[in-house]
């Protein structure tokens, strides 16, 4: 299998604050890599540079084979990559439909008919084609956040980023936008997901990465992550989340 994602020495400051340290990583094509750590450890910053919404201070990152630092590169990673964010970022005078339509029509040249019809069939994915022609304030945190999945599915991306998924959801409503990232995972699209949800990283990680103070310590499978992780910081790291 051919590399989705290669970072190399990947560095990003915010004033003299150093996010991120010298990072590099590879995923596979289809791989499912889970990233986890303390808050303010980079993991967010680092899936943001991915999809250049931060701009690296150093370092290269190229998508599926494509170097995505140059001058065109927020226009390459758009290309191929798409992300679900924290806060869903839908467009609330939108109806569900316009909002999954809008980026196959305007970036992709998709004709309308073919972009409603590709988008019925990833709301169908996430359980909500009945929500078509509602707007977003009509719908839950977890229905919102399962639209913005199905906007993400819609680009027909092979790479898609999720930044803490459910962390501004209620605890209800986690695990309907959990099993939904679960059943995407058995796909080959490649993941990277940012979450505090260990039960999933348990479930669907081909790898997890451990990030601290902007750099990995420590990376493996999910069984060495959770029954036998080689750094402190990620020991006590794990006895604080895992209750």
């Amino acid at each position: 299998m051919a590399d989705m994602v290669k970072v190399e020495n990947l560095c990003k400051n915010f004033g003299d604050f150093e996010a991120l340290r010298n990072i590099n990583l590879t995923v596979r094509e289809g791989e499912k890599l889970v990233i986890i750590g303390p808050s303010g450890s980079g993991k967010s910053t680092l899936i943001r540079c991915i999809n250049y919404l931060e701009e690296p201070t150093s370092g290269k990152i190229y998508i599926a084979g494509k170097e995505v630092t140059r001058k065109n590169h927020r226009e390459m990673a758009k290309k191929y990559s798409a992300m679900v964010f924290q806060q869903f970022n839908l467009y609330p005078h939108l109806t569900v439909l316009e909002n999954l339509t809008l980026a196959p029509m305007k970036l992709q040249h998709v004709s309308k008919k073919e972009a409603e019809a590709e988008a019925m069939n990833c709301l169908k994915r996430v359980g909500l084609e009945e929500k078509a022609n509602v707007y977003p304030n009509q719908l839950s945190g977890g229905q919102q956040q399962r639209v913005a999945i199905a906007r993400a599915l819609c680009t027909k991306q092979k790479l898609i980023l999720f930044d803490e998924p459910t962390s501004a959801l209620d605890p209800e409503m986690v695990q309907e936008v959990l099993n939904v990232m679960v059943e995407l995972a058995k796909e080959k699209i490649t993941m990277i997901c940012v979450t505090h949800e260990m039960g999933f990283a348990r479930q669907v990680a081909d790898r997890v990465i451990f990030v601290h103070r902007g750099e990995i310590i420590e990376e493996g499978t999910p069984e060495h992550f959770f029954t036998n992780p080689e750094h402190e910081r990620t020991r006590e790291f794990l006895s604080k989340i895992l209750h």
